[in-house]
């Protein structure tokens, strides 16, 4: 397909009016979503596609929900304050030592 370019205008609160013919070419229609990714000095637009879950593929589906679930480097929350605990008590003891002058 050959590149079409299209002048838009950014209006007062910063919204643009996408032209009919690029919304034909992109198949886009109200309340249509775009990814914008902006790099260095340019913008480009991308169509992004909602797909409802019962929608797609159940190997999918359960290959998504696996990657929510805990990894193995995870640790529980009040295992996780123990050890800040532990190591707070830690860096007091190592302060309050070196603030006491030696007996020497």
């Amino acid at each position: 397909m050959p590149a079409t370019q299209f002048k838009l205008s950014v209006g007062a609160k910063r919204q643009v009016t996408i032209p009919r013919e690029c919304m034909a070419l992109l198949s886009l229609e109200e309340g249509s979503d775009l990814l914008l990714d902006v790099s260095s000095d340019h913008a480009i637009l991308t169509p992004m596609v909602s797909v409802p879950r019962s929608a797609l593929p159940e190997g999918f589906v359960e290959k998504s929900l696996a990657r929510l679930g805990q990894k193995p480097t995870d640790i529980p929350v009040d295992e996780f304050r123990s050890f800040l605990k532990t190591q707070m008590n830690a860096e007091q003891t190592l302060a309050d030592s070196l603030a006491t002058p030696s007996a020497e």
